[in-house]
């Protein structure tokens, strides 16, 4: 698991919307999320290929889940400004790799990228992230 808390892993099961898209973990490590989605027909624009909206919500649970990993116990992490660029299309299953730039105590700046099933890239984000102090 490279360090980062089973609890860190299974937080995408305390977010309503996360488990709606269907969003799973499938790998993490310090500074580091890989996450996927299947594009299903519900998330599809007119022409049959992945909404921008589903694909910026992947982007931004996937930054997010970045930042998380830098912190054990996970902390609430809360998006400050995203800015995503649409390269390509998508159908079937989209992965995103999301990447800790810099970390301040609370702020964390994250970049990564959405990718088809063939490896062609579909998105770029980069991001701002505060983390949440802690439940005590």
């Amino acid at each position: 698991m490279s360090g980062v808390p089973r609890e860190t892993y299974e937080f995408t099961r305390h977010i309503p919307f996360s488990e709606h898209l269907g969003i799973k973990v499938d790998a993490l490590e310090k500074g580091v999320a890989r996450l996927s989605m299947a594009i299903r027909p519900e998330f599809m624009t007119s022409w049959g290929t992945a909404h921008g909206g589903s694909i910026l919500a992947l982007l931004d649970i996937t930054l997010s889940m970045t930042a998380r990993t830098l912190y054990d116990p996970p902390r609430s992490i809360m998006t400050i400004d995203l800015s995503t660029q649409f390269i390509g299309t998508a159908t079937g299953l989209l992965r995103a790799e999301g990447r800790v730039m810099k970390a301040g105590q609370t702020t964390i700046f994250c970049e990564g990228e959405a990718r088809d099933e063939k490896g062609e890239l579909v998105a770029k984000a980069i991001g701002t992230f505060r983390a949440r102090s802690p439940k005590t």
